[in-house]
């Protein structure tokens, strides 16, 4: 009888550790399954930001948007263009800044910029994080990086780090190409007024 209770208790011992390891091995399967879907996501995500080209456009805005905010507050700074209302320093420190805003009077949207370099190298790449937000949730964030010797607001993306689709996409573009034709605008009209200025001083009679 002892034996047969033993063998017994032995029995189910075995059947539980069975058990166990089926378990295990599910666990892990679906741990698996899980971890690959979470890398398509991600990488369907970082090619979408490359292809599209909202991570450049991001790292261009932080900047203009921090500018047009500063230039709000001074009456004798450049004048702010007209698709940007309320813009508002939320936060502005050395290494960090956030900046709200409304576009085109229809939509308000939150820029949040923080360098996260470890060990700040005057002479070395420094590296960062921004993200976008509309109506109290971040839409779109990357890290970025601003490599050694590009002027302060030259960043390039790198990684995606959050990504929500919506209307913010096609307008976060539109911000960026209006951005860069009134840059190549001010850019031209100084170098008319450079050249203006040296034919002032020119006589060929």
């Amino acid at each position: 009888m002892g034996n047969a209770h033993l063998e017994k208790w032995r029995s189910l011992v075995d059947d539980f550790r069975d058990r166990a390891r089926r378990l295990e091995q599910e666990e892990q399967a679906n741990c698996a399954a899980c971890v690959a879907q979470a890398r398509a996501k991600v990488a369907e995500a970082q090619q979408f930001m490359e292809t599209s080209g909202i991570g450049e456009a991001l790292c261009a805005l932080v900047w203009d948007v921090r500018r047009f905010a500063a230039w709000s507050c001074n009456s004798h700074a450049r004048p702010v263009p007209p698709e940007y209302s309320d813009l508002d320093i939320v936060v502005d420190h050395m290494k960090d800044f956030a900046v709200t805003f409304t576009y085109r009077g229809r939509r308000q949207y939150g820029i949040t910029f923080k360098e996260v370099s470890t060990h700040p190298d005057a002479h070395g790449d420094r590296h960062g994080e921004a993200f976008l937000s509309t109506a109290g949730a971040a839409v779109f964030g990357i890290a970025m990086v601003n490599r050694a010797g590009a002027e302060y607001d030259d960043w390039r993306p790198t990684t995606v780090e959050a990504f929500r689709p919506g209307d913010w996409i096609p307008d976060l573009l539109a911000m960026h190409a209006e951005a860069r034709r009134a840059k190549a605008a001010y850019k031209a009209k100084r170098q008319d007024e450079i050249v203006s200025k040296r034919a002032e001083m020119i006589s060929l009679e």
